[in-house]
């Protein structure tokens, strides 16, 4: 462990590179999330927090694009439990409206869960390929 370190100040020893410049864009979120999720932009919202809390964090040695995937994935499954859980209160409730809501929602919200049908977005994962090697 010491001896790496001393490695490391020896001339010759290869440098870490140069930190990429920070974009000011936020990530994109793939278009078929964003068009199925047109009529909930809080989704949209918790879904590009998350994006961007993978473009900016300190990474370990996996690539951006497989946590970008995973953070998504996670947020999915928030919608979709959300969504079961407020399915559950409207029957609980009786309220024929508030029933047929939450039904609509799980419909939306289990349809976006298939990782098929965003996963071969050409833009979302050129945005993460497009950063150069994980920060330290």
């Amino acid at each position: 462990m010491v001896t790496t370190y001393l490695r490391r100040l020896l001339p010759g020893y290869p440098r870490a590179p140069a930190p990429p410049q920070k974009r000011s864009t936020l990530p994109p979120i793939p278009r078929s999330l964003r068009s199925q999720l047109k009529d909930y932009p809080e989704h949209i919202e918790r879904l590009q927090l998350a994006l961007h809390g993978v473009s900016v964090a300190r990474t370990t040695r996996r690539p951006r694009i497989e946590m970008a995937v995973w953070a998504i994935d996670d947020r999915l499954s928030r919608f979709l439990a959300e969504a079961q859980h407020e399915l559950d209160a409207a029957r609980c409730s009786g309220d024929p409206e508030r029933l047929a809501r939450a039904e609509e929602v799980e419909a939306v919200m289990f349809k976006v869960n298939r990782k098929n049908a965003w996963m071969g977005d050409e833009v979302f994962a050129a945005w993460f390929r497009a950063e150069v090697g994980p920060r330290t």
